[in-house]
This record gives C-alpha cells, structure tokens and sequence, in this order.
C-alpha cells in the first residue's frame, strides 16, 4: 500500500484534527477520476482537508492520480474491494472529523460539502445525502439506465426531508466517529442500502436533500444496460430478504408479484422529473426501453428468490445470525451486542 499526503505536516504535528476527508472508491477509473478529484477541490477551497483515493484495480489509475495531484493520498489495494470495503477502507484511513464519500465516476458542486455540513450540525443527523444527475445526457443507453437505478434520488429543488428510504454512497456524507459503530457491508450493490439501515437503527436520523446533486456518468452500451438490470433485481432480492420491510413481505412470499412493479416504477420515474422538462421528454422517449430494462431487474429478482440457498437462510455475506435456526437477524457492518 503507498498513502500520499494532501496534509501539511504542520497541521499532522500539533495533533489537530482536519475538518473532512473525502474517500474516493476507484476501480478501473482511469478515464474519469482526474474529473472527479478536479470537482472535490475546490469543494475543499478554505477548510483542513484531505483527500483520499481507495483503489484496487492495478490500471493505471495510481500512478495517473500521484502524477496529476501529489498532494493526493492514495491507497493502493493489492487485490480487488467492493465499493463498500473500498469505503470502509478509505474512512479507517481518513484524519477528518467528518467523511464525504463520492464515486471515481461523479462530480461534485463547488458548495457540496458546505451544504452537507450545514446538515451535520444538527447532532440527531447521523448522514446525509443528495441527488444523482446525469453526466452523459447524450447516450440513450446510459440516460435509460439512469432513470432506472437513480429514480429514489432524481434531482430536484424539493426541500430536505429525514427518514428516508436510503442515502446514495456516492453522495454521502457521516461524522468519522459513526464508523466506530456502522460500516459499509462488503458488497458493491446495495451496500448504502444496508449501511442507511444500520444508521437508522442505531437512532440516528438520515437527511435527503436532493438539490444537493452530484452528477453521475452512467454505463453505456445496450448489453451492459441488460446486464446492470440483472444484478440491480438481484441485489434487490437479497438485500429484501434481510431487511423483510411489511410493503415487500408478499413479494417474498409469492415472488411472481414482482413483475407487477414496472406499474410503479415507471410512473414514479415520471412523477420525479415533473419539474425537469426535458429529461421528462427524453423519459417518456425511453419509456419502452426502460419497460424491458425493469422487466429484468423483475425477473432477476424473481430468480433470486426462488434460487435454493445453500445455508437455508436469506442473510446477505457478512450478514451475523444467532439464537436457534439463526432467529435474530443484524445487517453488515452493524453491532450484535
């Protein structure tokens, strides 16, 4: 592993603590990161900050980030991690009071953490999160699949509002110290579903504030359209299965339900972008495509669940059981005691 300072060793010395880190997840992010860490800088302008790159996909990508930013801290993984362990990885290591997490993939606003820190002040917050746009407008494969996998979090000048349904992880911001409690679990899909959970049971409030918009640029490409629907219905169904919510109990007990969800699913994609024009256009224009797209998130997710399992038990990886037949069930990442 090779770490870079971003740190003067001035402010390192005296044992003041920074202000915030921002981690960095990377894998194979060589045609985007240098956008990404562009966009986190003058975010940062004015505060004791640092920045942190997590990666493990040995493409180049350190050695592109160390050259084009020295002051960089850089994590150079010897084998793959999952989004959530390269989280996980990047918050053990930050020196911040506070922690922003945004993807290899995104850009952020000039004011991003300004607006994320105004949340933070209030000490029931316990993370806060924003909207996904779109970096790529102009592919139609890349836009479809945006509405599908971002219609919880599409941009909008809506206000805040608290216990919400998850936090996006590439859009995210924590105190460090929620990390002696909560992590992300070891997986890439549904991870910051998991890890909203987890800071919800601890008693701690979740913020969404979608005119916080970080922009996402999305997988192009028709087959890799079909393919990311496949794994989005199945992390669904599995991640379902540990949290077992009451409106999702009769899918799980006759999973042929599911394909009844483009029914809601569509129109709620339309219903969130009432206010953006044109992506409502182009919406409605995709519409068929975005059918078949959330037909197969169905039928994945149909599969997952009627696929035997090995342990007789839906818990995710990580997942702790106790108690007789593994009675009692705790997300990843989340304290038994």
């Amino acid at each position: 592993m090779t770490t870079t300072s971003t740190v003067p060793e001035a402010a390192l010395a005296d044992g003041r603590p920074l202000d915030w880190t921002v981690v960095v997840p990377a894998y194979r992010g060589r045609s985007t990161i240098l956008d990404c860490i562009d966009s986190v800088k003058p975010a940062l302008r004015g505060r004791n900050a640092e920045i942190v790159v997590v990666e493990s996909s040995r493409d180049g990508t350190v050695e592109l980030v160390r050259s084009r930013f020295p002051d960089v801290r850089v994590l150079d993984l010897p084998r793959r991690h999952s989004a959530g362990a390269a989280r996980n990885r990047g918050a053990e290591a930050a020196r911040g009071r506070s922690i922003a997490f945004v993807d290899q993939d995104c850009v952020v606003p000039e004011d991003w953490i300004d607006r994320l820190e105004a949340h933070l002040r209030d000490d029931r917050v316990g993370a806060v999160g924003g909207s996904i746009g779109i970096r790529n407008p102009q592919n139609s494969s890349g836009k479809a699949l945006y509405f599908l996998e971002f219609l919880h979090h599409l941009p909008s000048r809506r206000p805040a509002t608290r216990d919400v349904n998850f936090l996006l992880g590439c859009n995210l911001a924590c105190r460090a110290s929620l990390f002696d409690h909560v992590r992300f679990p070891d997986r890439t899909l549904a991870e910051d579903v998991l890890f909203s959970e987890a800071v919800r049971r601890r008693g701690l409030d979740l913020v969404y504030d979608p005119s916080i918009e970080v922009r996402h640029w999305n997988r192009e490409g028709w087959g890799e359209f079909l393919r990311y629907n496949d794994a989005m219905g199945r992390a669904a169904a599995q991640y379902q299965q540990t949290l077992r919510r009451p409106l999702v109990r009769p899918i799980l007990r006759f999973p042929a339900l599911v394909f009844l969800a483009p029914l809601a699913t569509l129109p709620r994609i339309a219903f969130g972008l009432r206010d953006q024009g044109r992506l409502l256009l182009d919406f409605l224009a995709l519409s068929p495509a975005c059918l078949v797209g959330n037909l197969r998130w169905c039928a994945a997710f149909r599969r997952e669940l009627v696929r035997p399992s090995p342990t007789g038990t839906s818990a995710l990886p990580g997942d702790d059981t106790s108690g007789p037949g593994g009675g009692s069930r705790h997300l990843p990442g989340e304290p038994t005691a």
